[in-house]
């Protein structure tokens, strides 16, 4: 099997704060808001930005490759939401002397992450400690992967969870290789259930069709699933995450 690195999301640590920074930032978030109805959970929101926000992105310095690379990848959403990148590059020094949120996503470049990356969702990049990055990427800016991880983790930011875990998703997972596979990359059970498996269908989230060739699915390989399913790394934008981009940020 092709050991490929894999995107690990990053956990929410403070519910509260999450739906918090959610809905101050879109209140339609809480999508359980329905005449008396009342929010089933501070868990159950989406985490989309402001429709129309110019989102500040904040690429550490790192070399210079490091980012010209983030503009190319993470532009390529570009076209299709109604929102504006204003790209900033800093030292380290510069963001650690702020308390200040100086970017909305934080982006800094680590070498042991060279195949993979990690992103919080949304709004949840402005939770928690303001200094500290809320995207991960590695450090092999000539890999031929490296849009493709860019633009995979700016879906993340932007709101967007792994399409292989939607509740209808199609892929008939083998759980004990699964699990086996994924803890030969890392991955503990608790990671491979936050990134890899089938999430409950929950109110607060809004849904699409599954979307096989979504760049947010993960390359599965029969090799742990049931029978002959299989599924490509997807490097490209699909047709069907366009859709559900215009809608969650469309054009006033």
């Amino acid at each position: 099997m092709n050991q490929i690195k894999y995107c690990k999301t990053t956990p929410i640590t403070d519910p509260i704060a999450s739906y918090n920074s959610a809905i101050n930032e879109r209140p339609s978030n809480d999508n359980n808001i329905s005449g008396n109805r009342k929010k089933r959970s501070i868990g159950e929101h989406t985490k989309y930005w402001q429709v129309g926000k110019t989102l500040k992105i904040l690429v550490f310095s790192y070399n210079e490759e490091s980012f010209e690379a983030i503009k190319k990848g993470a532009s390529k959403w570009l076209p299709y939401v109604n929102l504006k990148f204003d790209f900033i590059e800093m030292d380290e020094e510069d963001i650690y002397q702020s308390d200040q949120f100086l970017g909305d996503i934080r982006v800094d470049f680590q070498p042991y992450m060279n195949g993979s990356g990690g992103s919080r969702i949304g709004t949840d990049t402005i939770t928690g400690n303001p200094q500290a990055s809320s995207m991960t990427l590695g450090t092999d800016f000539s890999s031929p992967r490296y849009e493709y991880a860019v633009t995979h983790e700016f879906g993340h930011a932007l709101g967007l969870l792994h399409e292989h875990q939607h509740p209808e998703t199609e892929v008939p997972w083998d759980l004990d290789k699964t699990y086996t596979y994924y803890a030969s990359l890392g991955f503990s059970r608790t990671e491979v259930d936050h990134n890899v498996l089938p999430l409950e269908r929950i109110p607060g989230r809004t849904y699409a069709p599954y979307d096989r060739h979504s760049i947010m699915h993960y390359e599965v390989s029969n090799d742990i699933t049931t029978g002959d399913w299989h599924q490509a790394e997807n490097h490209q934008i699909s047709q069907g995450d366009i859709a559900f981009m215009r809608r969650t940020y469309p054009e006033s």
